[in-house]
Parts: C-alpha cells; structure tokens; sequence
C-alpha cells in the first residue's frame, strides 16, 4: 500500500466523523424564512452554511434556527454564517480593505442538542442585523448535520 493513499484514507474518514453527514439543507438566495422537512436522531445536530457572498462593509448576519418536532420548538441556535468556521470545505475568502468574499462550505460553532429523533421541521430565518453597505449574496444554505 502506498503511504500517501493510507494518509488521504485517514485524512477522509476523520473529516467524516468529525463533521457528520447531512440530513438536510435550508436554501436562502435572499434573506428571509424558510422551512425544510428532514429526519434527526436523538443527540447534538451541527450547522454549517454553504455561502456564496460579495459584501462591502462590517456585516452581522445570522441564521436564526428552531427544530421544530410535531410542530414543537424542541431546540433553537444563533448561527453566524461570516464568523469563525472549525470546518471548512472548498472555502476561497478575500479581504482587500473595505471589501470582502466568501465562498465555500463552512462548520459553523454552532450546535443544538435534541432529546428525541424522527421528523423534524429546521424553521431558519436569515437576516442581516447590521446590513453591508453592498451586497451581493448568491447563495446561503443552512447545512444540517449529524
């Protein structure tokens, strides 16, 4: 066997188990509220968000996140999509001054913890609570992971 295949192997698996696989996705190509059937286990569910956005300015944008069960909040996150990713995934950023990119797939340090599996509604609301002073945002799907 070859070294650097058995390096990349471990390399997979253990991007893998640390970031969980996706159970579903909230699209947002504009800010607003948007809902996503998907099925959850018991136990911690990670947020990550797939961003594509030109912007100009110091931002604050945030998901606001409910996991809905039988129509029960059973669990809610804050989630900062432009802040400090612990993942990231094809992520390509630019800052030159006043002006900055992101594009990419990101683990946001953001979790919400849920005491029973099954069907579960992700209700995420995306706005800017301090607008840019220009923006172009492309895409900013709310990625849920387990």
């Amino acid at each position: 066997m070859n070294a650097g295949w058995i390096v990349g192997a471990f390399l997979v698996i253990s991007t893998a188990s640390c970031c969980g696989k996706e159970a579903g996705r909230v699209p947002f190509g504009a800010e607003g509220t948007a809902d996503a059937p998907m099925t959850l286990q018991a136990g911690e569910v990670w947020f990550w968000t797939d961003l594509d956005i030109e912007y100009k300015g110091n931002p604050v944008l945030e998901y606001e996140v409910q996991l809905l069960q039988g129509g029960t909040p059973v669990a809610k996150a804050t989630c900062d999509p432009l802040g400090r990713m612990s993942v990231k995934a094809g992520w390509v950023e630019t800052n030159i001054g006043d002006s900055h990119t992101r594009r990419g797939a990101g683990k946001m340090d953001y979790t919400a913890t849920i005491a029973s599996g099954g069907a579960t509604t992700v209700r995420a609301t995306l706005a800017f609570s301090r607008k840019p002073i220009i923006v172009k945002l492309v895409k900013a799907d709310l990625v849920v992971k387990q």
